[in-house]
């Protein structure tokens, strides 16, 4: 609440009301009351004194989530989590942000603790603890030089969000204490969502926000179907939308008034409008494969797909559609110029914009900090044409100075932690409204996970750690693997020790595309935007430059005779390039491809289409005629040996490998798709989502298990209050 200004923390008594047919308080000394991931252990125990210092504890666990994203408890149940916190000792913080400072780790950790003698007497002594640099505990001092500098940390503008919030929290419970200290901002607030219609997504945001800010539009998943439900942000009438059964990725049109989506039909989907209080609704157009719809301010029905090379414009009133092949982008933007967009995510996470009618025009946005670089990121959104908001690759919403007419960026400020951060697209979760209000949810880093191994009964880890692997290939001898790992700076080119799981950062560049091993083993070819490399990882010296990558080469099988099998993605060419010759040589071999796959022996070759939602095989060489293998949800083909392809296949289900004969003395030469392995958790990447190992295992992502989300936050004024933060990070 907030009073002449001012917040103020309320007790409104529900538990009383709660109680009251009972004739008893609810909150009477001996019984134990509260939110489980918050409460004190004396709390949680029902003890009969409690004191100031377990509002302490409970104001520790509140910036305990704030800095790393989850209470310092979890656990499946009430009973589970109040037993941990009864039990046992928090993780630190700085095992989950590093960057947080030495006195604040200690601070949080001073206020956790279980002994409330032990704890901060008052919410006064936790702030001057946070303030100050010095301030440490015996418990964490090992911890302590792990961490960056305290004073380094608070100078870091990214961090304003974050210490704000803290600083707000901290100020309303003096202030209710009585101590009177003056704070401005937005009013946030939670609305919560039914459990049995929680917001279920893996695919794109999962919801839109209305352009007045009142209400959002969420996808959710019931009997292995989805559907879109109603939540006003200004009341709890929460309703399904009749007429949306299979829908997803849903936007909200200008007026407020109706809804479009994408409604999953077996293997493709169709575009449909439906008013938001429910109706028949009105098909626009097929499509397949992923695909990002938004709602123009012009009225216009905005669909990118074929993997985010093809973009078309519906009229929701029946009129024509426009078709135009462009530039590769995910997640667009609309700027103000109608003819820009502004792209990033999927396999280019970093900002750029392009010319909508002119299909190889594009333009990079840099840094203006200490030098230019890239702007890492996905998910990017203009605000009022002079503030950049974006998704990082840790799931931080920041806000940054832009001028897009000269493609320059100032110094970004982190303004929100932990949002849930879609597979391939980078997608975060949080959406704009128009009048300035932020929706978002916590929720799961998707990109992030375990490299496994998948046999049949079967699934290994490899000892590589977590983290947000790209683009991944086994050593023929099965004993290193080469990995392209997202980071905050660009991607890094690891070379791991299959044995130890100890790694050494071979190349780190803006983008690099998937590392092939030569049949022995012996060196390594990799693909920056504009170059070939190829060096051995065990030799000292760099990479030799082999080739300039002027049609965007990304290469996947490197055959005997020297020939790296690949796809010019530029114009959708499979290609071959010579790499034993100097200088190396490209030839082309078919077009309207993606990602493409030569037998071992060479006499056929297997490929995906543009839109990656076909998969043919052809001959070698070519001779006219081709087979379709697979169609509809697919991902890629691997082979497993001269006559068997591996294809990668999904469903709302989850994903699964399924196998398939091929055979010159059958006519056609392809069998039946027969079901093999299931791949749980399975997480798409930026590239070649998956690969095999030398004893034909398939390696992948296994990601985290998404979550529902039983609630999302909501910041009415938000762009306001993050304009003014921007501002002075930029004086």
């Amino acid at each position: 609440l907030l009073h002449d200004g001012r917040p103020m923390v309320a007790d409104f008594g529900i538990a009383l009301a709660l109680s009251a047919a009972a004739g008893g308080r609810m909150t009477e000394t001996g019984m134990s009351l509260g939110t489980p991931h918050y409460m004190s252990p004396e709390q949680a125990t029902a003890e009969k004194e409690i004191t100031a210092r377990s509002d302490v504890y409970s104001l520790g666990s509140v910036l305990y989530e704030m800095l790393t994203g989850n209470p310092p408890h979890t656990g499946s149940s009430a009973q589970q989590i109040i037993m941990k916190i009864i039990v046992e000792p928090a993780e630190a913080v700085t095992k989950y942000r590093k960057s947080v400072p030495p006195n604040v780790a200690a601070a949080v950790a001073t206020s956790l603790e279980k002994l409330p003698a032990d704890r901060f007497a008052s919410a006064a002594k936790f702030a001057e603890a946070l303030a100050n640099p010095g301030f440490s505990t015996a418990r964490l001092t090992s911890v302590d030089t792990r961490a960056l500098s305290a004073r380094s940390w608070i100078r870091d503008s990214r961090t304003v969000g974050v210490m704000a919030i803290a600083a707000i929290a901290l100020a309303a419970f003096a202030w209710a204490s009585g101590r009177e200290a003056p704070v401005s901002g937005p009013i946030a607030y939670d609305v919560g969502l039914p459990d049995s219609v929680a917001l279920r997504s893996t695919r794109n945001v999962g919801f839109a926000v209305a352009p007045a800010g009142n209400f959002v539009v969420y996808e959710t998943a019931r009997d292995l179907g989805s559907e879109l439900w109603y939540r006003s942000l200004r009341d709890a009438t929460t309703k399904r939308i009749d007429g949306t059964e299979g829908g997803s990725t849903p936007t909200i049109s200008p007026n407020g008034e109706r809804v479009a989506f994408f409604r999953n039909r077996s293997e493709v989907w169709t575009v449909e409008v439906v008013p938001v209080a429910g109706g028949a609704p009105t098909t626009l157009g097929p499509g397949s494969g992923d695909g990002f719809l938004d709602w123009l301010a012009d009225d216009r029905l905005r669909v990118v797909d074929n993997d985010g090379n093809r973009t078309r414009w519906f009229d929701p009133g029946g009129g024509p559609t426009t078709t135009l092949a462009t530039r590769y982008c995910i997640m667009p933007f609309q700027l103000p110029d109608p003819s820009l967009t502004l792209c990033g995510g999927g396999g280019e996470r970093f900002a750029y914009t392009i010319q909508t009618r002119e299909r190889e025009a594009s333009s990079m946005i840099w840094t203006s900090i200490d030098d230019l670089s890239p702007v890492i990121g996905s998910h990017f959104q203009l605000v009022d044409a002079r503030y950049l908001v974006y998704v990082t690759v840790g799931g931080d919403l920041v806000a940054a100075p832009v001028d897009v007419a000269v493609g320059r960026v100032g110094r970004p400020v982190r303004m929100v932690s932990g949002l849930g951060r879609r597979e391939y697209s980078g997608a975060g979760t949080y959406g704009l409204s128009r009048s300035g209000t932020l929706v978002y949810a916590t929720g799961v880093n998707q990109p992030v996970g375990h490299l496994v191994v998948a046999r049949e009964g079967k699934l290994d880890t490899l000892p590589v750690g977590h983290d947000a692997f790209l683009r991944f290939s086994m050593s023929p001898d099965g004993r290193r693997l080469a990995a392209v790992v997202e980071g905050l700076e660009g991607e890094e080119l690891r070379i791991y020790d299959l044995q130890t799981g100890r790694h050494v950062t071979w190349v780190s560049r803006t983008e690099v595309r998937q590392p092939v091993w030569s049949p022995r083993g012996d060196r390594l070819l990799f693909i920056t935007s504009d170059s070939v490399f190829v060096g051995s990882p065990e030799q000292a010296g760099a990479p030799e430059f082999v080739f300039h990558n002027s049609g965007t080469f990304e290469g996947f099988s490197w055959m005997s005779d020297d020939r790296v099998i690949g796809v010019l993605w530029g114009q959708f060419l499979a290609a071959a390039l010579h790499v034993a010759k100097h200088p190396a040589v490209l030839d082309t071999l078919v077009p309207d491809v993606s990602f493409v796959r030569p037998s071992p022996d060479g006499r056929w070759l297997a490929y995906s289409n543009r839109g990656i939602t076909e998969i043919w095989l052809e001959p070698l060489p070519r001779n006219g005629q081709r087979y379709q293998v697979a169609s509809g949800s697919i991902d890629e083909a691997h082979w497993l040996s001269n006559g068997e392809l591996a294809i990668t296949s999904y469903d709302r289900t989850g994903y699964r490998v399924e196998r398939v004969t091929v055979s010159p003395a059958t006519n056609p030469p392809v069998g039946p798709r027969r079901p093999w392995l299931r791949l749980p958790e399975f997480r798409g990447t930026a590239g070649q989502s998956s690969a095999l190992s030398p004893d034909g295992g398939v390696i992948y992502v296994r990601g985290t298990a998404e979550r529902p989300v039983h609630y999302l936050r909501v910041i009415p004024g938000w762009v306001e209050q993050m304009k003014r933060t921007v501002d002075e990070a930029n004086q």
